[in-house]
């Protein structure tokens, strides 16, 4: 991968979005969670017309670092984007404004809001912009076949992993917690069985011994962006080659729970847990009645008869502890959270 992949400077032309794609590039690590973000446009929108004669695009997605990404990428190619739909489902856990509503509404594109994109009156809406491809990515419900049946060329998901390994909702959580060797980045049509549709591009990537999740969302999207550009061109004139996945050597992952840290595991197992959960999804522990949550930790020495588990309380914002086999230092803060909800009712995953 370039190195200036990783340090985008797209030109809108316009300086609202330039200065968000600016920031959110400028970030080490990219999350999963919806952007909390308070600057708003200081004017209209400055830059040139979107195309009005390519593909009808209808943007799906919840404003996060990874979401928000793919949007302001069409934005940068400037695709027909008629429309941009909004997940209420998030709000429950993390009440903020939605940066996709905002950015649509910058640039004067619909906005349609749903809590459920299966219902009738939501699928109905969808279908009355002649939608030729959605585009989906970071979306936090579950499709039927009627609402994916609506785009005229493809409902596309751009899914964080090498499909068919690593279907579900967590990916890289699960790429790093299982050590995986290579992570990937898949754009694939969406079917009523999660992340099981027929692929369209892929890309890999080797995983650094240093990865957390943030780093490595971030790396993926930026492999991620070019695939998205090559898949809409081949749509766009009729030549998508397609391949089937093997869903037999592949596999599922459910949603990460809170994770409790067991201090009698090797390192190497409890560094992929803390590695895993930065920054969304931090492992706990308990000490004196209270959860501390990690966030990063590093090898001290070798233990040498130490019980596992806290050994002192610590200072500098860093707390001894012995796991198995070595005696590390451990940086934790007092809140985490996941980004993780239950789905909605008929939306369970398998």
């Amino acid at each position: 991968m370039r190195a200036g992949a990783l340090h985008r400077r797209p030109a809108f032309d316009d300086p609202w979005l330039d200065d968000l794609s600016a920031s959110i590039w400028s970030k080490p690590e990219f999350s999963m969670v919806p952007i909390d973000l308070e600057a708003v446009p200081g004017g209209p929108y400055a830059g040139p017309r979107l195309d009005e004669q390519g593909l009808r695009v209808v943007f799906c997605g919840i404003p996060s670092d990874y979401g928000t990404a793919f949007l302001l990428y069409l934005i940068e190619r400037r695709v027909n984007l008629v429309a941009a739909v909004c997940s209420t489902r998030w709000q429950r856990t993390h009440p903020k404004p939605d940066l996709v509503a905002r950015i649509a509404g910058h640039l004067g594109r619909p906005v349609e809001v749903t809590a459920n994109a299966n219902a009738e009156p939501f699928v109905r809406s969808l279908r009355a912009y002649r939608p030729d491809v959605v585009v989906m990515a970071s979306f936090d419900q579950i499709l039927s076949a009627d609402t994916l049946a609506v785009p005229t060329r493809a409902w596309l998901n751009i899914h964080p992993s090498l499909l068919p390994r690593h279907r579900g909702p967590e990916p890289i959580y699960w790429t790093i917690v299982n050590g995986d060797a290579e992570a990937g980045i898949t754009i694939h049509q969406t079917v009523p069985r999660i992340d099981a549709g027929p692929i369209l591009a892929q890309r890999r990537l080797p995983v650094s011994d240093d990865d957390n999740a943030g780093t490595l969302s971030k790396r993926l999207v930026a492999e991620g962006l070019p695939a998205l550009g090559e898949t809409l061109a081949r749509l766009d004139v009729g030549d998508v080659q397609v391949v089937p996945p093997d869903l037999e050597r592949g596999s599922y992952e459910p949603p990460v729970r809170q994770t409790e840290l067991d201090w009698d595991q090797p390192l190497e197992h409890i560094d992929r847990l803390v590695r895993a959960g930065h920054p969304d999804q931090p492992p706990y522990f308990t000490y004196r009645g209270r959860r501390r949550y990690v966030y990063a930790m590093r090898r001290v020495g070798p233990r040498s008869g130490e019980r596992p588990g806290v050994l002192a309380a610590g200072r500098d914002g860093e707390m001894p502890a012995a796991v198995r086999d070595a005696v590390v230092a451990v940086r934790w803060q007092p809140v985490g959270h996941t980004h993780a909800v239950r789905p909605l009712a008929k939306q369970q995953f398998p």
